[in-house]
């Protein structure tokens, strides 16, 4: 059967929804020359992902190499109901009082029951920037489209 191809600002609208209906995703990162996969809470805004974090390997990692990778998925729901996200992208931290900082905690906020929660000074703002996420959602098929699909960002 030949599916049909996801029109672009569809594929788009979901895979932001589908970030805004997850949390948590496996933040990873490599630096001398060891990769490291760390889960994490995450804070959309579009495509733009935030974490915010009191440090760690992570930090450094990105320090040394900004490429970073994100997997988001839901629980398995078995072979017709699973979703996916892999995302490849460049990291930038900010620190409190910088741009980055204050995104971070506006994307933060937003989340329900966390619109007026404090934010600490100490803590660090992640912000990844995709150029290109992969979309794995199985109920297209049903919808005559393909599984997998592919947004270039930049």
């Amino acid at each position: 059967m030949k599916h049909k191809a996801l029109p672009r600002e569809k594929l788009k609208t979901l895979i932001v929804e589908f970030f805004q209906s997850q949390g948590l995703c496996v933040l990873a990162t490599c630096g001398r020359g060891k990769p490291r996969a760390t889960p994490v809470e995450y804070f959309p805004d579009g495509l733009t992902l935030y974490v915010l974090t009191e440090g760690g390997r992570k930090l450094e990692n990105i320090q040394e190499n900004p490429e970073v990778s994100v997997a988001v998925s839901t629980a398995w729901l078995g072979w017709e109901r699973s979703k996916g996200v892999q995302v490849s992208g460049r990291a930038v931290v900010g620190e409190a009082g910088s741009k980055i900082f204050r995104e971070g905690v506006r994307a933060f906020r937003r989340r329900p029951g966390r619109a007026k929660a404090s934010v600490p000074d100490v803590l660090k703002v992640i912000k990844i920037i995709p150029y290109e996420v992969e979309y794995l959602d199985l109920t297209l098929n049903s919808r005559g489209y393909g599984v997998l699909h592919m947004l270039k960002v930049r």
